[in-house]
């Protein structure tokens, strides 16, 4: 073995030491979000009705539809009608489809009465995470088969990412690329389930005070959602399918999608509070006692049917308020005994005037296979990724300014407030410092510390140095951890800085283990914070605090990957230090590029900060810390592409009287 490698291995294995207590970080994240969990408290009665409508308003307003462009909120009436499958029992299945919005068709499945005497009741039935078969699924068509059969209309639309929406770019953490842009992809979500009930309203036969809505786990969600926020739904019946913001902090299979965690929902409606806009409309809540998947039944009564129940019962409708936990078969489902609780409180609610059916129809033998159900779609139909890709033209907004070095400097004082705003930028610092280790190994020193910032977070460093260390302080962080930059970190030293590894929240030693990080980074982002803008913070603190501790006012930063090279640049941006050099190291040369190689948001959470790409991409960050020199630290792939996106910051950093803007290292 060389010397060369037997150094790196070194280096490597010191670089790699735990400095942090296992699931330290976990607990660490898990109290700071239920530490800004809001409480539920319960409404006044007086005034209820006007203040439920304030917050569906803002629900709409700041989360559903935030930066959702006008043209996907008109209504196109537009139904494409096909198929008809007379079935000779009572119902006929209309095959059809509808745009949720420009371009983006939902195939759907009306089961219609065959005999329709005037107003009807309609439902709603929306679908959950099922797999290939979408809304084939058998326990569905059942239940739109027995209602059908009790003469009630009953809509059933494929799900985002199912049957024959099924594709990779309806991947339900995908929307978090229009989260990215500025706009919201729930208001996706919610624009395809919404439309479905406009189809069912617009039936000739439809009774507009007799609609529901029902389905199973994101069909349950699905129901919740538009249930409060739609008031056409006169009543709800969601299964297994939401529960309050702190339980699905403190269990994992309660956490879901990023559309069941939108940003900033828990700052003004977490669930419980939408149950209690439901009020005094007739809902059912369904869990499972034993659910193998999510929202147990012994966790979802105490989050949000007790606290709510008073509610209902002050309205003087605390029998249109039922909670039912399903024993048998007690998993995830909506079988039978589901379905006939179902049948029984929209025969009460719906049809008290007439005679009715409260045990399932037995209809097993009319199931039609997923092919006979197709319904078929344009050849051309966007999904998340299409969609954003159409949002890059005309962001981001903050464009470099053309004009002298005052404009410039105006440009970036108010950009940086801009970026704090959409980082939710907290300022905080390093409140106490605990050695955890000293040795020397060959040429180096190492030197671990744990960093105590405020009451909330610990972070690790470990300061790595040798006989050829001068004052040059070098802070990298990287997306795999500080244990992956060994490369970078071997060449510093040979060139004589002092090398601080930190691992920043998601990062290294501070990636929970137990629970996916991207799932926090949903949760955070629910809560009103942004991962983005605590690791820059936290980044920040330890920046400015190293320069104190070790006495150098010459102080390099360094970014190991996309997701700490953008973070090396907020952070950098914001914090007060002068910095002599950042070195960003395999760095985007755009954020769009999240979106046109299908980057997924589950492994860079960090990166799909809402409205972060809509205001600034790369190119205007850097304008942001600039006349700071930029390095790029070895030969890139995308450099053609580098080139043709920071051009403009050659003039730019001229206009500021340095150097022309050559990152390119040798």
């Amino acid at each position: 073995m060389s010397e060369t490698s037997t150094q790196g291995s070194l280096l490597s294995a010191l670089m790699g030491d735990p400095v942090l207590v296992p699931c330290q970080s976990h607990e660490e994240i898990t109290n700071f979000l239920l530490g800004r969990v809001p409480p539920f408290d319960l409404p006044d009665l007086n005034g209820w009705v006007a203040e439920a409508a304030r917050i569906r308003n803002r629900v709409l307003d700041e989360v559903i539809f935030k930066g959702i462009p006008e043209e996907w909120r008109q209504r196109d009436p537009e139904v494409i009608w096909g198929e008809v499958i007379e079935t000779g029992h009572g119902y006929r299945i209309r095959k059809l489809r509808y745009p949720a919005l420009p371009d983006l068709w939902v195939p759907a499945l009306l089961y219609e009465p065959d005999t329709l005497d005037g107003n009807t009741p309609a439902v709603l039935n929306v679908n959950g995470h099922v797999g290939p078969p979408g809304k084939a699924i058998d326990y569905k068509q059942i239940r739109c088969i027995n209602l059908a059969k009790r003469g009630i209309l009953a809509l059933n639309p494929e799900w985002l990412y199912f049957g024959e929406l099924r594709s990779s770019g309806f991947r339900h953490n995908q929307s978090g690329h229009l989260d990215l842009c500025g706009t919201a992809g729930i208001g996706v979500f919610y624009l395809a389930m919404q439309r479905g009930l406009d189809v069912l309203m617009d039936h000739a036969n439809t009774d507009p005070e007799r609609v529901a809505v029902t389905g199973l786990s994101g069909g349950g969600w699905q129901t919740i959602i538009l249930s409060a926020l739609d008031t056409r739904v006169k009543l709800a019946a969601p299964n297994a399918g939401y529960i309050g913001l702190d339980f699905r902090v403190k269990n994992r299979g309660d956490i879901g999608d990023i559309e069941q965690n939108p940003t900033d929902l828990a700052t003004i409606a977490d669930y419980p509070m939408l149950t209690a806009m439901l009020a005094p409309r007739p809902t059912l809540l369904l869990y499972n006692a034993q659910d193998d998947c999510c929202f147990k039944a012994e966790r979802a009564y105490p989050s949000v049917y007790e606290p709510v129940k008073p509610l209902f019962e002050a309205m003087g409708v605390g029998d249109s308020f039922q909670f039912h936990s399903n024993i048998d078969p007690g998993n995830h489902n909506y079988e039978i005994d589901h379905r006939q609780q179902f049948y029984r409180f929209i025969n009460k609610h719906f049809l008290a005037d007439k005679e009715t059916l409260d045990e399932e129809i037995s209809s097993e033998d009319e199931v039609l296979t997923e092919e006979e159900l197709t319904v078929g779609l344009p050849g051309k139909n966007v999904d998340f990724l299409t969609l954003a890709r159409r949002l890059h033209e005309g962001i981001p907004h903050n464009r470099l300014p053309d004009g002298d070095t005052d404009e410039i400097r105006k440009w970036q004082l108010s950009g940086k407030e801009s970026l704090k705003h959409i980082l939710r930028y907290e300022t905080c610092e390093i409140t106490n410092l605990q050695t955890a280790g000293e040795r020397t190994r060959g040429e180096y020193l190492v030197k671990r510390y744990t960093l105590r910032i405020g009451d909330q977070w610990t972070l690790p460093l470990t300061d790595i140095s040798t006989t050829r260390t001068g004052a040059d302080l070098l802070l990298v962080t990287a997306d795999q951890g500080k244990a992956s930059a060994e490369a970078l970190v071997e060449k510093a030293l040979d060139e004589g800085q002092r090398v601080l590894l930190i691992d920043v929240l998601l990062q290294g030693e501070c990636k929970p283990q137990a629970t996916p990080g991207h799932q926090y980074a949903m949760m955070a982002s629910a809560a009103g914070y942004r991962i983005l803008g605590i690791q820059a913070a936290q980044l920040a603190a330890v920046s400015t605090w190293a320069t104190g501790f070790y006495g150098s006012s010459r102080i390099q930063l360094a970014g190991n990957g996309p997701v700490s090279s953008v973070l090396m640049l907020c952070s950098a941006a914001l914090s007060g230090v002068t910095v002599e050099n950042i070195l960003l190291v395999d760095p985007l040369a755009s954020l769009k590029q999240l979106s046109e190689k299908a980057m997924l948001y589950d492994e860079s959470p960090s990166l799909f900060c809402f409205g972060l790409l809509e205001a600034f991409d790369v190119r205007e960050l850097i304008g942001l810390v600039a006349p700071t020199p930029i390095t790029i630290g070895k030969p890139h792939a995308d450099l053609p592409r580098i080139n043709a996106e920071w051009n403009p910051l050659s003039e730019y950093y001229e206009r500021l009287g340095t150097r022309d803007f050559h990152p390119w290292s040798e």
